[in-house]
């Protein structure tokens, strides 16, 4: 079977900072591999902040960047949502290499 590319890889969360005057907004930096990018990212309410930091998730990283809020997003996660409606991170299983590519 011939491995598509998904433009989707594998990252590390280093930072997760709240962007001041918003209730819930925070720029996200993430560690890919070969360099370090940041996502805009509207911290669902029941996530603590210092959660994030240390999780491998993927992301789509062949997108347009965009502003939100002044804030450039320059990827976007995957996610998912629950029976409950709330925000699910996908997450690899074990830990893998940041930059690994998903297939």
């Amino acid at each position: 079977m011939k491995e598509e590319n998904l433009g989707i890889k594998i990252g590390t969360i280093i930072s997760v900072q709240k962007v001041d005057g918003t209730d819930r907004l925070c720029a996200v930096k993430i560690d890919i591999g070969d360099k370090v990018i940041q996502i805009a990212m509207a911290v669902p309410s029941y996530f603590e902040r210092d959660y994030l930091i240390g999780k491998q998730v993927p992301i789509k990283i062949d997108v347009s960047p965009i502003k939100i809020r002044g804030i450039e997003s320059q990827a976007r996660f995957l996610t998912t949502i629950n029976e409950n409606k709330k925000t699910i991170l996908l997450m690899p299983e074990q830990k893998v290499p940041n930059g690994s590519e998903v297939w």
